[in-house]
């Protein structure tokens, strides 16, 4: 078996890096429905700004691409807005 090449450490590197970010991506997401479930939105609110600031600043590193950033606030936005008007 061959030893690996700089481009597959460089890829291990980065993927172990890059992993938490991803886990705090998906965690802030999830928490973000959770509170909106429970019915505090202003909680939800405060989530909501951290999270796009969060995918803001993984986008801009190159962790997920800017169109997933877009995606997800966007529907955070939504999420958000429909629970304002339901109550």
């Amino acid at each position: 078996m061959p030893a690996p090449s700089k481009r597959d450490k460089q890829s291990i590197r980065k993927h172990e890096q890059n992993k938490p970010v991803r886990t705090h991506l998906r965690n802030i997401s999830k928490n973000f429905y959770k509170v909106l479930q429970s019915g505090d939105t202003e909680r939800a609110t405060q989530l909501r700004d951290e999270a796009q600031k969060s995918y803001d600043k993984a986008a801009t590193k190159g962790i997920i691409h800017k169109n997933k950033a877009a995606r997800k606030t966007s529907r955070l936005d939504k999420a958000l807005s429909g629970a304002g008007s339901e109550s």
